[in-house]
């Protein structure tokens, strides 16, 4: 729920109590001074008619009745009650009824009435006054209050939107709106602090990302060199040749894991940036004919279906990394006398190959470094560069494992 619409549910509700409180009080308010008003009309017409013996009122019935009643002082009450009136309905009427004594054993009983249909109708008038102004005055107090939040919350939206297209890779710093509310300006400080630490922070992990891994090209390089002219001596036992081999072996996987860092660091830091039309038909093509030996070497059987022609917006070295990682996958996590289909449709492109089932969740498929303890040559790597390639360039993976096949899913109509 949207801040502005919680506060004004929250207006709404406390605006609905406290006019319903207000309400129902002004209403007994004012009945309450109106039966007050009616009672000191009913005591004044009965004084008149005890003063000057006159029954006939214009603005009030009265009527009189001795009683044999013993009584010591006074005795007087008010009702409300209802009767006929001249025209045959019935109309509500405010009584007054006074027992008064004349000697020890008699009492007169004056009953004095007045309709109360005059009053009734102002009554009704002032609690629909109370009704229809209040009504007006919070509806207008809300509109003016829902105008003025939106208004403030300009700045708070423009932070948030500002927010959501952060990157990291870029050198201008966050451009966020002033405002005269001090919460606001303080949160904004905040943000334009974290922007400039998150930024230089940034800058020098890419430094020191890339000195490192440039700086262990060369000793890997000369110990390479130094490992290929040992094993060619001649005085070598067969235990030490392998042993040397191994150190080989081991040295050229530091370094291709060493390569395959640069090359995320570079996905990381946007190097491959110029875009053009690339055609995944031929892409998948290419690296099908440069991996033949590979397959051929597998015996893995390929299949390749394209309904459509797959074109897309990318850098063309990053969609052949793309293919090329994904068919190594599919070849290195293969069977023997296993398959590889390969179908391109309607924006679509699906690699799918048999192999043994997979003991980890799906979505950790691409995790760095997750790989395949049947496979410890594996750098476990690849992956994750397809997904940084893809995260770079729109492109949605998904991967999913029918029994003994794996299958990988690209969306290219994001």
């Amino acid at each position: 729920m949207k801040l502005l619409t919680k506060t004004g549910l929250n207006f709404i509700s406390a605006s609905i109590f406290f006019f319903f409180i207000g309400s129902l009080g002004g209403y007994y308010f004012i009945r309450y001074a109106v039966n007050k008003m009616f009672n000191n009309e009913l005591l004044e017409a009965q004084q008149q008619v005890e003063q000057h013996n006159n029954t006939l009122l214009t603005y009030a019935d009265v009527s009189i009745d001795t009683l044999a009643l013993s009584l010591n002082t006074e005795q007087y009450s008010f009702t409300d009650t209802v009767m006929h009136n001249g025209d045959g309905n019935f109309e509500f009427y405010r009584k007054l009824s006074l027992l008064k004594p004349i000697n020890e054993a008699q009492a007169v009983n004056y009953t004095v009435i007045r309709s109360t249909a005059p009053s009734d109708l102002m009554v009704m008038k002032f609690t629909l006054m109370l009704t229809v102004f209040p009504i007006i005055f919070f509806l207008i107090l809300y509109l003016v209050n829902r105008a003025s939040t939106k208004y403030s919350l300009t700045v708070f939206y423009d932070t948030i939107n500002k927010l959501r297209v952060f990157d990291v890779n870029k050198e201008n710093r966050l451009d966020l709106m002033t405002s005269d509310i001090d919460e606001f300006e303080q949160l904004n400080e905040v943000f334009s602090a974290m922007d400039k630490k998150i930024k230089e922070d940034y800058e020098r992990l890419k430094e020191y990302t890339e000195n490192t891994s440039h700086e262990l090209q060369t000793p890997l390089a000369i110990i390479n060199t130094k490992l290929d002219e040992l094993i060619q001596a001649d005085n070598l036992r067969e235990e030490q040749i392998q042993s040397i081999a191994g150190l080989i072996e081991t040295t050229n996987r530091l370094s291709k894991t060493n390569q395959a860092l640069i090359f995320l660091a570079k996905l990381d830091n946007r190097v491959f940036a110029n875009a053009q039309s690339v055609s995944f038909n031929d892409v998948v093509q290419t690296e099908l004919e440069n991996l033949e030996p590979l397959i051929s070497e597998a015996k893995l059987k390929v299949e390749m279906t394209s309904t459509d022609r797959l074109l897309a917006n990318m850098n063309p070295s990053l969609a052949h990394t793309l293919m090329q990682n994904l068919l190594k996958n599919a070849i290195r996590h293969n069977i023997p006398d296993g398959y590889i289909r390969i179908s391109i449709k309607q924006q679509q492109l699906e690699i799918t190959n048999s192999g043994q089932v997979v003991s980890y969740e799906p979505e950790q498929m691409f995790g760095r470094f997750k790989k395949n303890s049947q496979h410890p040559q594996s750098l476990g790597i690849g992956l994750s560069i397809v997904k940084r390639i893809c995260d770079i360039s729109d492109i949605v993976i998904n991967y999913d494992q029918k029994d003994k096949e794996h299958i990988f899913k690209l969306d290219f109509s994001k």
